[in-house]
């Protein structure tokens, strides 16, 4: 009977799980969406791995205002990016690091940006286009001995627009691709 029970909470902790985790609708008319993107280096950040992040649209109801964010290894840093924004004021609003040695340990770092505030990776997408969120370094404070650490955000040197967005293409929608390959052409 335990085993039994205990097999039942597994597989309702199991669906619920990948349940939460296919938020969103797919998209599938990308004609009025946006691709955004920037950089950020985790040198002298918690976490030196990024598993995760959410951009914010601040003209849509809370319960859809999330996208996932993309996200990349590329040079020293990671390119966070999404290739289906739709019209309307954006941020980052997380990002989320592990730190990784061989394996990665179990603990994830979120890097919460606020949904007021500052203008960092930040853009009104005013039409259908490709957004550049700037590049940026995550510094993490210690805290005193319970306190949480927080962190500062400065413009960083990243690679180029071009190589960014020539690592996108690569991972982008086929729909999407003649739109980033008409922003690499203007570079």
């Amino acid at each position: 009977m335990v085993s039994r029970l205990a097999r039942m909470f597994a597989l309702l902790f199991a669906a619920l799980t990948l349940s939460a985790c296919m938020g969103g609708t797919p998209i599938s008319d990308y004609s009025d969406r946006s691709v955004v993107y920037g950089w950020v280096d985790l040198s002298q950040a918690a976490g030196n791995k990024v598993v995760g992040g959410t951009i914010r649209a601040y003209n849509m109801p809370a319960d859809k205002n999330l996208y996932p964010s993309g996200y990349m290894k590329f040079g020293e840093g990671y390119i966070f990016y999404h290739v289906g924004i739709a019209p309307g004021p954006i941020k980052l609003n997380t990002l989320s690091t592990m730190t990784c040695v061989g394996l990665c340990g179990n603990v994830v770092n979120v890097y919460d940006f606020g949904a007021q505030g500052s203008d960092v990776a930040a853009a009104n997408v005013r039409g259908k286009g490709v957004y550049y969120l700037g590049s940026y370094a995550l510094k993490t404070r210690r805290g005193l001995f319970f306190a949480p650490r927080d962190f500062t955000v400065s413009r960083a040197n990243g690679p180029s627009r071009r190589q960014m967005l020539e690592a996108i293409l690569k991972e982008a929608p086929d729909q999407q691709k003649p739109l980033i390959q008409q922003a690499i052409n203007r570079l």
